[in-house]
């Protein structure tokens, strides 16, 4: 089974950069988030309480950092599914983009909308063959993790 992975994939350091530069992306995605969903709120809604800002802010940073962080985990213990749910991360983040977009209109917010990238890279990344590569690198090693650390010794010290 392991040498089936090393025949259907080139296993490189690249691998493993576009897997962690995916989680830095969705995290720099959603961290741009904050400061413009409260910026939307305010204009909408007018100015917050102190205490209506903290509620805000600790909820906004649990429920983003738990989005990014729960199927990262899942990800890196074997289950590939669980880019689903870093898919539907990604769409939520563009859009939120999107609103703010539509409903922000100080210049000061451009800079923010900036971020955009972020997700966008992400979701190109998911789609290329280093990130598929370590998504099956993570899986193979959790279905047989011996076999498979044995056939990647034997690569490595050729």
């Amino acid at each position: 089974m392991s040498d089936n992975f090393f025949e259907k994939h080139d296993l490189s350091i690249g691998v493993f950069v576009a897997g962690i530069a995916v989680i830095m992306f969705l995290m720099f995605g959603a961290g741009a988030i904050g400061p413009l969903l409260f910026h939307t709120i305010e204009t909408l809604f007018g100015k917050l309480t102190n205490e209506e800002f903290g509620i805000l802010f600790a909820s906004s940073i649990v429920i983003m950092t738990l989005s990014i962080v729960i199927p990262n985990v899942l990800i890196i213990r074997g289950r590939p599914r669980a880019v689903k749910i870093n898919k539907i991360n990604v769409y939520f983040q563009l859009i939120c983009y999107l609103l703010f977009l539509l409903v922000l209109e100080h210049k000061q917010t451009w800079i923010f909308l900036c971020f955009v990238i972020f997700p966008l890279l992400a979701n190109w990344l998911m789609s290329s063959a280093k990130y598929l590569t370590f998504l099956a690198f993570y899986e193979t090693l959790r279905k047989d993790p011996i076999v498979f650390r044995q056939s990647l010794a034997k690569r490595i010290f050729k």
